[in-house]
């Protein structure tokens, strides 16, 4: 390898790792707002609680992925247009994020309001009972706070974009850390229940979202804004969501499989299975949480560097990005393995052995393919943020329609269990295109990666050599 390329090589490096460890920190820690909820929820209110949360979950989910497809579409579209030193359009597309947002914001909390019964009765709960009463006071506080929801998610996207990952991770970190603080005064200090543990996820939201968004209006920001910048863009609007398509989609599938499988459950099983797969939800939820930090943190190199046509640091991105998940799904699916009752028992305790024993089958059998489903997940990204909108949005739908039949079938041999192999089937199935997916684009990187002669060689410690180096990354 010559001196050039091996000074870029480790000049990228820096740059991957200076994304990622923050933005996979910031996403470890915001992991606990999930984590926190199941733990609180699990310990202080019960099995009902724990169902309460599941069922109303996957409209919880369609709010987050219109605010990912929001998020995605302007990440992408920033960091783009920014490769390509189009710096009017980057902060255009950060106009029309704010917009869109606000607009999220003010749209779905009436829907939810008009449709709230109709949606509970929709996702098969009983009305009168503890468990429609939680799910209801859940599903109206959340859905009435869209608005903080989506600009909490969108900050860490935007900020990223903005060169600033550091401070995403610290914002979301510190979000992170009030939310458990609130959790157990509301929660487990307070006995607010559900209505607790939504209020505190909101205020956390509203902090971090005022913080988060206010930055592009001061001196620190690359893509600074004034009252005069935000004027909206409607013909780019279109455009923008298509690229952020995938991530509702991924999202809505999410949402589409928590829903069928409980529904499925409560066919095939009983309230304590469903409150036992609700762990095994959470558990996904972090494993997904970590990776997304890792795939979102670099998603700006990814985007810059597609937009500059610098095919040799696209190549090198997807390959370290692809084996780094890898190793980590690897990873978490050994602790789940051998360590089942271990993981359901932070949630749950032991007290209940009916409960831990629904708890630990639903870990083992529903997260057997989780390293796969983390190629796959990332795998969508990267073709995001390479602005590969229809492959990721195949990829994505095709896990729908082979999950359907699937989530109904299964269950007719083989019951409960049926139900908890449908999404591993699933992703085991899907695996296989996918990586013959990414496998052409490699070969279209590597093919498109221009040889460098030996005469643009420079020795290493050249000083000239070195700054071409950082200039390339």
């Amino acid at each position: 390898m010559s001196a050039y390329l091996l000074l870029r090589q480790r000049a990228m490096t820096r740059r991957f790792w200076g994304y990622a460890l923050p933005s996979v920190m910031a996403m470890l820690v915001s992991g606990a707002y999930y984590l926190v909820d199941g733990i609180f929820v699990g310990h202080y209110v019960g099995a009902a609680g724990l169902a309460g949360i599941n069922l109303v979950y996957p409209v919880i989910m369609v709010l987050i992925g219109l605010a990912a497809m929001i998020s995605m579409g302007a990440a992408t579209a920033i960091s783009l247009h920014q490769g390509a030193k189009q710096s009017r359009l980057a902060r255009q597309a950060l106009v029309n994020a704010f917009w869109l947002l606000g607009l999220l914001g003010l749209l779905a909390p009436l829907l939810l309001y008009h449709w709230h019964i109709d949606i509970l009765q929709a996702l098969g709960i009983e009305q009168g009972t503890d468990t429609w009463k939680q799910a209801s006071d859940y599903l109206s506080w959340i859905g009435g706070g869209t608005l903080l929801l989506a600009c909490n998610l969108a900050v860490p996207y935007l900020l990223r974009n903005d060169g600033r990952p550091r401070l995403a991770m610290i914002l979301v970190s510190s979000g992170a850390i009030l939310n458990i603080v609130l959790n157990y005064l509301m929660v487990g200090r307070l006995g607010l229940g559900l209505v607790g543990s939504a209020q505190a996820t909101l205020i956390t939201e509203g902090i971090v979202s005022l913080l988060g968004l206010g930055y592009f209006f001061t001196s620190h920001a690359k893509l600074r804004l004034s009252w005069r910048h935000m004027v909206p863009s409607f013909p780019a609007m279109p455009n923008l969501l298509f690229t952020g398509l995938p991530s509702l989609i991924a999202q809505f599938n999410l949402g589409l499989l928590l829903l069928l499988h409980n529904s499925q459950l409560m066919a095939y099983g009983a309230i304590k299975d469903l409150a036992g797969f609700t762990v095994a939800g959470y558990t996904e939820a972090v494993f997904i949480v970590i990776l997304q930090g890792l795939a979102f943190g670099i998603q700006p190199l990814i985007s810059q560097a597609t937009g500059a046509k610098r095919y040799r640091d696209l190549k090198f991105l997807m390959e370290m990005g692809l084996k780094i998940t890898l190793a980590y799904g690897m990873a978490v699916w050994l602790l789940i393995q051998l360590l089942p009752r271990q993981v359901a028992m932070l949630y749950i305790g032991n007290q209940d052995a009916e409960l831990l024993a629904a708890a630990v089958s639903s870990l083992t059998l529903n997260l057997s393919a989780i390293p796969l489903e983390g190629i796959i997940m990332f795998g969508i990204v990267l073709l995001q943020s390479m602005a590969r909108t229809k492959q990721a949005l195949i990829i994505s739908a095709a896990k729908t329609l082979l999950l359907l039949p699937l989530i109904f079938l299964l269950p007719l041999w083989w019951g409960r269990e049926g139900v908890l192999m449908a999404q591993p089937t699933t992703v085991l199935l899907l695996t296989l295109p996918l990586c013959g997916l990414l496998w052409q684009e490699w070969r279209r990187l590597k093919r498109a990666c221009t040889p460098l002669h030996p005469h643009h060689a420079k020795p290493i410690g050249s000083h000239q050599g070195v700054q071409l180096a950082r200039r390339a990354s």
